[in-house]
């Protein structure tokens, strides 16, 4: 498993630095929390990556939380597992997207 060398934030980009290749997610700079947006990732990478990156945020003292924003509530739950006191957890809403109804 790849480790996590360096995050960085920058430009509304949340940076993660591995051995081998780097990672830029979108973010929200709140007072309390960063909220990143994973929610085009699958099950296996979302949490994968949210626990890696929570992790590395944690051992390293940053100052706020990280809020994952995923896609559904299964992802949600897989990252609380690791319960670390840094991370939060939030499911996407549905954007719902108008149709036309034809009447006959």
């Amino acid at each position: 498993m790849e480790t996590i060398k360096e995050i960085k934030l920058s430009n509304n980009k949340f940076n993660v630095f591995t051995d081998s290749s780097s990672l830029k997610l979108n973010y929200q700079d709140e007072p309390d929390r960063y909220v990143i947006d994973i929610s085009d990732m699958n099950l296996l990478k979302a949490t994968r990556i949210a626990i890696l990156a929570s992790t590395y945020c944690f051992i390293n003292n940053f100052k706020k939380k990280l809020c994952w924003v995923v896609a559904d509530d299964e992802i949600r739950r897989a990252i609380s597992i690791l319960r670390l006191r840094n991370v939060e957890g939030m499911v996407k809403a549905i954007e719902l997207k108008p149709c036309m109804e034809y009447a006959s």
